[in-house]
């Protein structure tokens, strides 16, 4: 795959970077066989400096020999890109869309006839190889194009398939959910701070310890629910802290913090389709 794949890149965001960049680095397809193409021509030199790619300001001058072609671009630019640009999609070219909200049949309509389509949520976890991704397959994508689409992000970490109507609830879960694990970090050592300790020492226990219960629960064969319990000695400090958590709508937070996410995402895709 990686000899035969000529890649284009619409859109060099922090998704697009990881992406290319992990492919590279885990030698998936070569930096001279991918092309990136976005409207900031600084974005473009520094990606060329860093990556050793190919990059061009207009995708019409690149489309049309590519085999497989990355969406990149922010769901709310979805629809000005693909009106502009898709008739220069190949027939053949495997379509592959990171765009949160925006439905594999909202895109194919802009498409020459049978050019399959394959959604993806990925997370910037991918930067490092630890990233998750859900793939959704579109009506003209076949088995091998999603096949195809599972290893590439299991390259860069891990790949599970979905049915296209969860893929909000997945970019809310996954997608979205680094972001709200940096949020804790941020409180956590805010309060370790406020609390009278060196901003250098509370950032590395409470990074470390992230890291270590992250490592806990994907190496272990024991539950989260497990292993909260294993740490939470009963009338001890965990408990108190468990117990106050609960107390203050900790699970009702979460679960209206994920649900706007979600909700977000439908009403991104009914935007783009406006």
């Amino acid at each position: 795959m990686k000899n035969k794949l000529k890649t284009v890149v619409l859109g060099l965001g922090a998704m697009g970077g990881a992406l290319v960049q992990g492919w590279i680095s885990r030698k998936l397809m070569p930096a001279s066989s991918i092309t990136a193409v976005d409207i900031d021509p600084k974005k473009l030199k520094q990606a060329a400096l860093k990556f050793k790619i190919k990059t061009h300001a207009d995708p019409a001058h690149v489309l049309p020999q590519s085999s497989l072609i990355l969406l990149a671009v922010k769901p709310l630019q979805m629809k000005e890109l693909l009106s502009k640009y898709g008739t220069f999609f190949p027939r053949k070219a495997l379509v592959v869309s990171i765009a949160a909200g925006i439905s594999t049949h909202s895109i194919e309509k802009f498409l020459p006839q049978g050019c399959p389509v394959v959604r993806v949520m990925p997370n910037t976890p991918a930067l490092l190889g630890a990233g998750m991704a859900a793939v959704a397959s579109g009506l003209r994508a076949k088995k091998a194009d999603v096949h195809k689409v599972l290893k590439l992000f299991s390259a860069v970490g891990k790949a599970v398939q979905v049915t296209e109507n969860q893929m909000d609830l997945v970019t809310a879960v996954s997608g979205s959910g680094p972001a709200y694990f940096f949020h804790i970090v941020e409180l956590m050592i805010e309060t370790a701070v406020n609390g009278g300790l060196e901003p250098d020492v509370a950032g590395l226990l409470v990074s470390q310890t992230l890291f270590g219960a992250a490592r806990m629960i994907s190496e272990t064969d024991r539950t989260p629910t497990e292993l909260r319990v294993q740490v939470t000695s009963p009338g001890g400090t965990t408990q108190a802290a468990i117990e106050t958590m609960t107390n203050r709508g900790m699970r009702e937070t979460i679960e209206a913090a994920i649900q706007a996410a979600t909700m977000r995402g439908v009403e991104l895709g009914r935007m783009s389709e406006s």
